[in-house]
């Protein structure tokens, strides 16, 4: 027993040893991007403009080429495309996540690099495929953005994305814990968690990656109720397939081989663009 006991602790201490390791280098991994405190820092209005955009991770080839457009503050952007064409990497380098090999990105007229960082980040919310949830109540799962949010704005952030009827459905409702990544929620749930979420925040500019793919149709008008009204007055970006959504964009990207081939309307596109058609038929 001895000899027994003695090889499961130290299996227990090498595997929390090689843990710990891991936890403490993301700990104590440095950020070289620039914070820009004295940064540009007044109140956003949701202007975004890309010109001649290029991107590549590393010393890699392009991922984004020569990439120009311009979305006026409040309006809805759809952006299609095959998988690997560069969409989410697009998204991203608006709130800085990645920075530009070449060209500028702009919003309100500003350079992103010249924003204050935070101040940047705090006024763009992205709700991607994978939320990611605590274990924790779903009022401090929605308040995870603005901690110091009283119960009735959870509420009605909830009930702007859909989500207040489902949850006093629960036991406890607000006060209900879930389990680590919401895996005790549906889909559609955590979806419109995520969405009271941007809703509380009240962003600027709200990205929407390829956010309703894991949806059934049950569950997506719930969903898209909640997107219309998470859009209105905010400057939209959606990464979607679903022709519902790209449908009542006010602009349509249509991004192939991380360049942009074309853009416009839905009816425009549909007769003058045969990417945007080739998209549908496959």
């Amino acid at each position: 027993f001895p000899t027994f006991a003695s090889l499961w602790a130290y299996s227990r201490i090498s595997l929390g040893l090689a843990g710990a390791k891991r936890i403490l280098e993301v700990m104590n991994r440095e950020n070289n991007l620039d914070q820009n405190a004295a940064g540009y820092a007044k109140p956003m209005r949701g202007e975004v403009e890309f010109r001649d955009v290029t991107f590549r991770y590393g010393e890699g080839e392009p991922v984004l080429e020569n990439v120009s457009f311009k979305v006026q503050p409040g309006q809805t952007v759809a952006i299609v495309g095959q998988t690997g064409a560069g969409k989410t990497s697009l998204v991203r380098l608006i709130n800085r996540t990645y920075d530009i090999s070449g060209g500028r990105v702009l919003v309100d007229g500003v350079d992103v690099r010249d924003w204050n960082l935070e101040n940047l980040r705090r006024n763009i919310s992205i709700i991607e495929q994978d939320i990611f949830l605590f274990s924790r109540s779903i009022s401090e799962n929605i308040a995870f953005g603005k901690p110091g949010a009283t119960q009735d704005e959870i509420e009605e952030a909830a009930k702007a994305a859909q989500a207040h009827e489902f949850i006093l459905s629960f036991a406890e409702g607000y006060a209900t814990v879930i389990g680590e990544r919401g895996v005790t929620l549906s889909g559609g749930q955590r979806q419109r968690l995520a969405l009271a979420r941007a809703f509380l925040t009240d962003p600027r500019i709200l990205m929407l990656d390829d956010s309703t793919s894991a949806i059934d149709s049950a569950t997506e008008d719930h969903i898209q109720r909640a997107i219309y009204a998470a859009a209105r007055g905010r400057t939209t970006f959606i990464i979607t397939h679903r022709l519902s959504q790209i449908r009542w964009a006010d602009l349509i990207l249509v991004i192939r081989g991380g360049r942009l081939v074309a853009s416009g309307s839905h009816e425009d596109l549909l007769r003058d663009s045969e990417a945007y058609r080739r998209i549908f038929s496959e």
